[in-house]
């Protein structure tokens, strides 16, 4: 009697066991869709809209745009690139000062040779390359030995029409953009590859100026001192980065605007210095990142392009018109890179 008592106490444990654990196994499930049904899946841009933007470009953008959006976008040539950035070199080497689209004057500058840099080092051309070459010797010519570095314009580009931003005193020779870092630090960081075809020290001396003036700068700094500032940063090998990626991250925390009621003014947003999660800025940034990448997809306009957060049409309704539609061209390319960069794009 006992024996068999004790067989039935064995078959009543099994019995709760068993119970015990279908009853878990339902909660864990019940609660594993709750976390599936309240975690929300990314934003994508469709292929129609994918579609509509590159239509947009080919369409609306400078053939130079349109290169580029075939070289990322559709495994165009990195030769058709350089053909298209060729016609904005001059002859004296430099490139053309309206590569940036807010100046319409198209004589050499450091502002076009900066634009023009940016390029290149991104298509890793190499330094043998005859128009590197030339831009190089440019740049030597107009660097400011007793500034230590280089004016964005000079004054003869106060001959066509420009944003106000980009109108040269006459008092200093230098527009409200120009600093200490604009452009010097981006033209710096993207000298790094090129750095033997200038005098020995050169690329260094100017990359550790430039570096030294981010240390001592105040956290509220202006956009394109930040821009090239943030070029010469992630150009840097790491141990030489250090410091100033971390001085980075305490300017974009003081600048960056959260709220996304604001976005459409021009200000610092969360993706306006880092495209990508290989940006040494992105760590932290992730949640404003997630819902500006968002905000981004929401405001593709219904040509397929995305609109401009700046304007100088009352300066001179004509030249931004001109202006406006190659900005519109620029901005989509890059909002499409930005997306592609943090997977955005629906396959």
């Amino acid at each position: 009697m006992r024996l068999r008592g004790l067989q039935r106490g064995r078959a009543l444990v099994v019995l709760l066991v068993l119970v015990t654990s279908c009853w878990i196994h339902a909660q864990s499930k019940k609660q594993g869709s709750k976390s599936s049904a309240g975690e929300k899946e990314p934003t994508l841009l469709s292929r129609q809209a994918f579609t509509q933007a590159g239509h947009f470009i080919d369409q609306t953008a400078r053939p130079l745009e349109r290169a580029l959006f075939a070289f990322y976008f559709k495994h165009g040539s990195r030769d058709a690139v350089m053909a298209e950035l060729a016609k904005f070199q001059n002859r004296d080497g430099g490139f053309a000062s309206c590569l940036e689209s807010d100046t319409r004057w198209c004589g050499s500058s450091p502002l076009g040779a900066m634009k023009a840099l940016r390029i290149l080092t991104e298509l890793r051309v190499p330094a043998e390359d005859p128009r590197v070459k030339a831009v190089i010797q440019y740049l030597q010519r107009s660097f400011d030995h007793k500034q230590g570095g280089w004016h964005a314009l000079p004054k003869e580009a106060n001959a066509a029409p420009h944003a106000s931003w980009w109108e040269v005193r006459e008092d200093t020779g230098r527009c409200d953009v120009d600093s200490p870092v604009f452009p010097t630090a981006a033209i710096a960081g993207y000298l790094q590859p090129y750095a033997a075809l200038l005098p020995p020290g050169y690329v260094k001396g100017i990359t550790e100026s430039s570096l030294t003036y981010l240390a001592s700068a105040p956290l509220q700094m202006k956009m394109p001192d930040i821009e090239s500032l943030i070029e010469l940063v992630r150009l840097l090998p790491a141990n030489q980065s250090m410091k100033g990626r971390r001085k980075l991250k305490h300017v974009l925390a003081a600048v960056v605007v959260e709220d996304s009621k604001q976005w459409n003014s021009y200000n610092v947003k969360p993706l306006t210095y880092v495209h990508s999660t290989s940006s040494p800025l992105y760590d932290g940034m992730n949640e404003g990142i997630a819902a500006n990448l968002d905000y981004l997809i929401s405001t593709q306009m219904p040509d397929g392009g995305w609109a401009l957060t700046w304007s100088w049409k009352e300066r001179d309704p004509a030249a931004w018109e001109a202006s406006e539609r190659e900005w519109r061209g620029v901005v989509t390319l890059e909002n499409l890179q930005t997306l592609q960069a943090f997977h955005r794009i629906a396959p």
